[in-house]
């Protein structure tokens, strides 16, 4: 290895150079201590060396990248001191964005970003860039552009939804930016920024992320989940809207899971389906999990006309979009909104509420165990299981405290 040798009685590697900008043309070839430890096979060379062989030290990928940085580093200071400029790689936070987007989206790679979290961290750039402006990366700060960054999200706006007015035009109402959006673009600029601290773009992360606000399941109420899952029924035209509805409901799997299910995949004989966990499958090392092909979920599946040995997706009336599983799905939001407009349901209940609808009636109807919910639902953890039990100990408590009346309390010494 060029530039590097071994002094006697040191247990480490060392660095050869020839330095420019010494006026002593005495000390113009120096040496500087690496502290990186000679490797075993290393100090058998040197005895070999002793003995007559003429050897070639290997060396360390940490000694390697020391060297590189080190030559590196000697150019950028003789090229400095002859043009008298300080030389830095200067980027922009958009140049650099560039950059870093360009290495995370090699097909294959583990640190390969999926479509849609291209687009969150577009978004999340694209609002740094609006609060602090397109800087060269090296200028932002944490005390002046992070905050700007803060109370940029603080004041802005987003469309919430369109409300039809009574003299027929339409007003779109605005709402503040929520909590969970916040913590999605600050955790994205974090990543980016660990890569620009690796670069030696940034001297230090600048980026704190907001906290993510956990919410409650929200389970759709047992007699309004009957009414919507009625009404999909009865709509003849389109049989495959309740398909794929009562699909997710009599399974608890996400949107993302349903629109992928493949028929090869579902086991009549076996009563077993396996379900693809597009959410966090790669993330949790765990793309696939099982599930029981019960009575009314096989009947479901036979009304569409699937049978053992049929291939290709479950649902091919869908098209599938990566960057969004819900949108072909659309007619979901247009159909609950009719049912509020007439009153039939009380809320304008979302897609992905179908699924704490499932896990709520597996504990609170079915009264399944943890555990078993956990595994059915393929939660990531436990944890997650144990939210949804929140509103099982609740009932439970409030059926034992209808029970009391003040005559108890009075009856009873404390």
């Amino acid at each position: 290895m060029k530039g590097v040798y071994i002094q006697n009685n040191s247990p480490y590697y060392w660095l050869r150079y020839y330095d420019k900008l010494e006026h002593d043309p005495t000390r113009k070839r120096k040496s500087v201590n690496t502290k990186i430890k000679i490797t075993p096979s290393d100090k058998q060379k040197v005895q070999a060396r002793i003995n007559g062989e003429k050897v070639e030290l290997q060396g360390t990928p940490e000694l390697r990248k020391l060297l590189k940085s080190f030559k590196g580093g000697l150019a950028e200071r003789d090229i400095q001191a002859k043009s008298g400029v300080k030389l830095r790689k200067e980027l922009k936070l958009s140049e650099g964005y560039e950059e870093f987007k360009k290495i995370r989206s090699v097909p294959g790679s583990k640190k390969e970003l999926k479509k849609k979290t291209v687009i969150n961290y577009n978004l999340a750039v694209k609002h740094m860039i609006n609060a602090c402006g397109n800087k060269k990366i090296y200028k932002y700060t944490a005390q002046k552009d992070y905050v700007d960054l803060l109370n940029y999200f603080q004041n802005m706006k987003v469309g919430a939804k369109k409300v039809k007015k009574k003299d027929g035009t339409v007003e779109i109402v605005y709402r503040n930016l929520s909590t969970n959006s916040r913590s999605i673009y600050t955790r994205s600029l974090k990543s980016l920024w660990n890569y620009f601290v690796e670069q030696n773009y940034a001297a230090k992360n600048i980026i704190e992320p907001v906290d993510y606000e956990e919410k409650d399941p929200a389970p759709i109420p047992a007699e309004e989940i009957y009414t919507i899952v009625d009404y999909f029924k009865d709509g003849k035209d389109y049989p495959h809207h309740y398909w794929i509805i009562a699909f997710m409901l009599y399974t608890g799997c996400r949107p993302s899971s349903a629109m992928v299910q493949m028929k090869e995949d579902i086991d009549f004989k076996r009563k077993i389906i396996t379900i693809r966990n597009v959410k966090v499958g790669k993330r949790k090392r765990k793309e696939f999990y099982k599930f029981p092909l019960y009575s009314e979920l096989a009947n479901l599946l036979k009304e569409m006309g699937v049978k053992q040995g049929d291939t290709g997706r479950l649902f091919d009336m869908y098209q599938v979009v990566p960057e969004n599983y819900t949108w072909p799905l659309s007619f979901w939001k247009r159909r609950i909104r009719w049912l509020k407009l007439a009153k039939l349901i009380s809320a304008e209940y979302t897609l992905k509420q179908l699924r704490p609808t499932f896990i709520s009636f597996l504990i609170n109807i079915l009264k399944m165990d943890i555990y078993t919910v956990y595994k059915l639902a393929d939660h990531a953890n436990i944890k997650v299981t144990d939210k949804h039990y929140i509103s099982f100990k609740l009932k439970n408590a409030r059926e034992d405290l209808d029970e009391i009346t003040l005559d108890s309390f009075l009856d009873q010494d404390y």
